[in-house]
């Protein structure tokens, strides 16, 4: 169980983005549909669970959808089943790979982010722009799945490198645009998802245009990302420059006539106290008795 834990921890700690990401889908997947089946043995189960889902999908309806923001962000990391999450992933490995070599994982997080929330914005304004017009509103309402987010990755990845060829299936060599360009049109068998899919695209391929241009969209979620790692990241710990003392010393700081008995010695406790003080304000911030205490710890003898 251990090594299984430190094979999740492992890619956090090293920052390797690309499986980070792979991971968080399968997590998030992994806990809806646990959560889900053990709702199920209880009777108000299945409301509750129908609650969860409804705070993770996108809902279009722009009266509905200011009330549940955070949906912008969440529904792409969470799929409707297996197979919708296996696909995603081995796209977005394929993809990311070539994404996470070239400029960074880093900016690969930032493309998957921002291809999610570009596509989720452009999904709710056409369909709120069709709902003016309810005889051609044929579109879903909600959209769930990590596609848009993915489908950014894909057109970033072709907008680095757009002669680059994939061993498709280890088949034939094909280049990664047709690929990309083939998955984008096919989706719009089902228009939700070609409206959702083109969105990611144009934010993949927007933020390699502009980034080569000296124009980083991700900068705003890289100093989030700063601020929220630091939270986690161990404080070091303050290191107390050691001082010998000496009679001269103690002397020459005027501390010598205090009243401890000359039998007294400092507990630990009294010392690391002082020691703090030293740390946080400096010797001098000492009162002479606890200069005293300090030289007689010092000359103490285990």
């Amino acid at each position: 169980m251990a090594n299984f834990l430190d094979d999740i921890k492992n890619p956090f700690r090293r920052g390797n983005t690309l499986v980070q990401l792979m991971l968080i889908n399968a997590i998030v997947f992994l806990s809806l549909v646990l959560t889900g089946a053990i709702l199920s043995f209880f009777p108000e189960g299945n409301v509750i669970n129908k609650l969860i889902n409804d705070n993770v999908l996108l809902i279009a309806p722009i009266k509905e959808f200011i009330w549940k923001p955070w949906t912008l962000l969440t529904y792409g990391f969470t799929h409707y089943s297996f197979w919708h999450l296996l696909f995603n992933m081995l796209t977005l490995y394929w993809f990311g790979t070539l994404v996470q070599e070239f400029i960074g994982s880093r900016k690969l997080m930032n493309i998957y982010i921002i291809g999610g929330i570009l596509s989720g914005l452009i999904y709710i304004g056409i369909y709120n722009l069709l709902s003016l017009t309810p005889q051609v509103n044929n579109i879903n309402s909600t959209v769930l799945g990590a596609s848009a987010a993915v489908c950014a990755v894909m057109f970033a990845a072709v907008t680095l490198l757009p002669e680059y060829e994939f061993y498709f299936f280890g088949l034939f060599l094909i280049k990664i645009k047709y690929i990309a360009w083939f998955f984008l049109l096919l989706s719009f068998i089902v228009p939700s998802s070609g409206i959702s899919h083109l969105g990611g695209a144009l934010a993949g391929y927007s933020y390699i245009y502009l980034l080569r241009k000296g124009i980083d969209l991700g900068s705003p979620i890289e100093t989030i990302g700063d601020w929220w790692s630091s939270l986690w990241r161990p404080k070091p710990k303050m290191k107390i420059p050691q001082r010998k003392y000496s009679e001269s010393t103690v002397s020459s700081k005027g501390i010598s006539n205090t009243n401890l008995d000359p039998n007294y010695f400092p507990d630990q406790d009294e010392v690391d106290a002082i020691l703090d003080k030293i740390g946080k304000s400096g010797y001098e911030s000492l009162t002479k008795e606890e200069k005293q205490k300090l030289y007689r710890a010092s000359q103490r003898k285990d």
